[in-house]
């Protein structure tokens, strides 16, 4: 009940904000500041999560437990929705997400709430994998440069 009360409330909310701020500034005005929010917002979300990005493929590759960036990383998002969504009460959430202090000061409980976990990364290549145990070798002789010359005779050709 109190989240439906929350959804039917909010847009009356935000629709009287911007009333009041139209009122004081000009409707013109308050239409370019909803839309330069919702740019600049989209903006900053988009470098934070690159940057978060680069801070979770580190952790995972050094073996770190990756829980806490993965809740940041939906803080980010949840704060580009937020920011998206024209209003000024979506916007100030949106911004509260968006800001690392206050961001990990909102997902500490949810940090604080998960048991402990097993985490193991790994690396793998897309090249095909040889069962000839000489193989690896050859290939890093062929990486450096190294060019073994021989000839070869295929064991169902019938020429001698």
């Amino acid at each position: 009940m109190p989240l439906l009360f929350l959804i039917l409330i909010w847009p009356l909310a935000e629709i009287w904000l911007m009333i009041q701020v139209g009122q004081q500034a000009g409707a013109m005005n308050t239409l370019l500041l909803i839309i330069t929010t919702a740019v600049l917002g989209l903006l900053l979300v988009q470098l934070e999560w690159r940057r978060l990005a680069l801070t979770l493929r580190t952790r995972l590759r050094e073996g770190k437990e990756p829980l806490g960036l993965i809740l940041e990383t939906a803080a980010v998002g949840l704060a580009g929705v937020l920011l998206f969504i024209p209003g000024f009460i979506s916007d100030f959430l949106g911004v509260l997400f968006l800001l690392p202090f206050t961001r990990k000061f909102i997902i500490r409980p949810l940090k604080n709430k998960h048991g402990t976990t097993t985490f193991q990364y790994r690396e793998t290549s897309y090249r095909e994998k040889s069962d000839d145990p000489f193989a690896g070798q050859q290939d890093e002789q062929i990486r450096e440069g190294k060019v073994l010359e021989g000839e070869y005779q295929r064991k169902d050709d019938k020429r001698p």
